[in-house]
């Protein structure tokens, strides 16, 4: 059971990283016999995987047909990128009363960590923190449900920056998203609401818009 499990674990991270890396691509075809021979193991921890990695919405299983690369719409992009505004924008209003000298010393060290993992070319790392950036307002609001929502949304989002992000090909002196972040970290220390929100929904659709182009590649 422990070996399945970690074969499993196996299976999920090579077409995962295969996908990072654009050596698989939206709409491509991924083969159980493909990922077997890659990591001489059975189908059945193969199969496990596949369905993970549909879940995180970084293939789509068709009748028939297999596994395929997902490819989102541009209307799935751009419902899940609105709807984060959104929330992002009301935990923002529910932080900003509440947040102190500790909140803002934590974003400024993950702001830290963010470029690092960009100059490490870390990819898992730089998601994992660009996730806590996004739910950092979330979580001093308190509201449990409204992070719930927020997290959700932000795991999608992942999946759409694995299969859309130029991570590995973009110069650090032109990533977007570290100005933008360091731009709402400046007004949450001001605690100015409207710039605030301006600043998020800036950077989200600023985000969208890039996902978007990369998009109309595949599609």
């Amino acid at each position: 059971m422990v070996n399945q499990k970690n074969n499993e674990e196996l299976a999920f991270e090579k077409v995962k990283r295969a996908i990072m890396l654009k050596k698989l691509n939206p709409g491509q075809r991924v083969t159980e016999d493909w990922v077997s021979k890659e990591l001489q193991m059975s189908r059945t921890p193969i199969r496990a995987a596949f369905k993970r990695l549909e879940s995180a919405g970084l293939i789509k299983l068709v009748p028939n047909k297999g596994a395929i690369v997902y490819s989102p719409s541009d209307k799935e992009l751009e419902d899940v990128f609105n709807l984060r505004v959104v929330l992002e924008k009301y935990a923002a209003q529910l932080a900003l009363p509440k947040i102190g000298s500790q909140d803002i010393s934590e974003l400024d060290e993950l702001l830290k960590k963010e470029i690092q993992a960009y100059k490490n070319k870390d990819f898992e790392e730089f998601m994992r923190v660009n996730g806590q950036v996004h739910m950092f307002a979330a979580h001093i609001a308190g509201n449990h449900f409204l992070l719930k929502e927020i997290e959700m949304l932000n795991q999608w989002s992942d999946g759409y920056l694995i299969l859309r992000d130029e991570f590995y090909s973009t110069p650090f002196e032109e990533v977007k998203s570290i100005p933008e972040h360091d731009r709402i970290a400046n007004q949450f220390r001001k605690g100015n609401l409207n710039e605030l929100c301006d600043a998020i929904e800036d950077h989200l659709l600023s985000t969208l818009k890039d996902l978007s182009k990369r998009a109309s590649i595949f599609n």
